[in-house]
């Protein structure tokens, strides 16, 4: 029997109305705690101000330059490392117009709300024809990858950080505990459990054991390029010696960390500030080492908004180019269909709206060579 004429249910205007006035009063609550966050930065720099300004701040600007260079480094293989993991669950979309939906996206998490960065990217790639559910797959993969590849990163460098022995003994144990824990066997029954709390399908697709492993060290060395850009900064401007480099390598991912864990708050503003700034307190002294926190903030993004920008001007530039190779290569079809015994209304193989046209893997639930349905 067809619903389109069966009456409205009593009370179903208000169990809609009841998740949207909690949305509501969730993202209130997190704008006023963004809020009494900043709020409370900018607080702790005035009272300490005098501090900062007798401080003997530096300027390099050539530790600037390839802080940033090595910035925008990190932006592309971010990039790309997403565009690796769409290929591990058989999606190949375009490289650029990937690499503009990644970029489009991340700028949504100073959004109150981190689902917006979800939503837009996934709402981004189905205009693309990609299977959604591999996509969603292949963000819980990102978010996973990233967040056990930084604690990897921590506990990798923790040693070198000038910290206690059984901190570092404690670091070290955590690896295999780490590389445990993205095995499918592992990782794919979490990942249904923490979908499931968020009241989100389980993963139906998943990949394999190599590729983890290969993706989750893929992203540890983008921990150590960012981490390594993050120094670049404070070198040229709070001159740090270079025993400091591990230190704030592995201070910036553990501030990634726990700014995953305060995820109400976007971007984790105003934790990982804190956390970086505990970690050069000792070199430069509380005050300095907030207000280099924030600077590092201010630097990143501003750099975070040229990528986004320049990769979406590559792309569109790419995409006012296709027309004239689509020309060139309808051109040169009508050629060889003219031509004397050529066979006709084949197609060309992997053309557009052919078989091979989107890039989906071919056999249904195949991922790769390791990966499983």
């Amino acid at each position: 029997m067809s619903g389109r004429g069966a009456p409205v249910p009593t009370g179903g205007r208000e169990s809609v109305e009841q998740p949207a006035g909690r949305r509501r009063l969730l993202r209130f609550a997190q704008v006023l705690l963004v809020a009494a966050t900043v709020a409370f930065v900018t607080l702790a720099l005035a009272r300490s101000w005098d501090e900062v300004t007798a401080y003997e701040w530096t300027f390099r600007p050539q530790w600037l330059v390839i802080s940033f260079a090595v910035f925008l480094a990190f932006y592309c293989l971010q990039a790309a490392g997403w565009w690796l993991l769409l290929a591990g669950f058989g999606l190949r979309p375009g490289v650029l117009a990937t690499w503009a939906i990644w970029g489009s996206s991340i700028l949504a998490r100073y959004v109150p709300g981190t689902v917006f960065m979800f939503v837009g990217r996934a709402w981004l790639h189905h205009g693309q024809g990609l299977d959604l559910p591999r996509v969603g797959a292949a963000m819980v993969y990102e978010q996973a990858l990233q967040l056990c590849s930084a604690l990897l990163t921590v506990a990798l460098l923790w040693p070198l950080a000038r910290v206690e022995a059984g901190w570092a003994a404690w670091s070290l144990l955590a690896i295999p505990l780490l590389l445990v824990l993205v095995h499918p066997r592992v990782f794919v029954p979490l990942a249904g459990r923490a979908l499931g709390l968020l009241h989100r399908e389980p993963l139906t697709v998943s990949l394999g054991f190599g590729r983890v492993m290969a993706m989750l060290w893929y992203y540890v060395a983008t921990w150590l390029l960012v981490g390594a850009a993050a120094w670049c900064l404070a070198r040229a401007t709070v001159d740090v010696g270079a025993d400091t480099l591990a230190l704030v390598i592995a201070a910036y991912a553990l501030a990634y960390v726990a700014g995953m864990a305060a995820f109400v708050l976007p971007s984790g503003v105003g934790v990982r500030e804190a956390v970086l700034a505990g970690a050069l307190r000792a070199e430069v002294g509380g005050p300095v080492a907030l207000a280099w926190a924030v600077l590092l903030r201010l630097w990143q993004t501003a750099i975070e908004v040229v990528f986004v920008g320049l990769v979406l001007l590559a792309e569109r530039l790419s995409r006012r180019g296709a027309p004239s190779r689509d020309r060139l290569d309808s051109d040169g079809l009508r050629a060889e269909a003219d031509s004397p015994g050529a066979p006709g209304g084949q197609g060309r193989p992997g053309s557009r709206g052919g078989p091979g046209g989107q890039g989906m893997a071919t056999v249904p639930g195949e991922v790769d060579g390791e990966g499983r349905r």
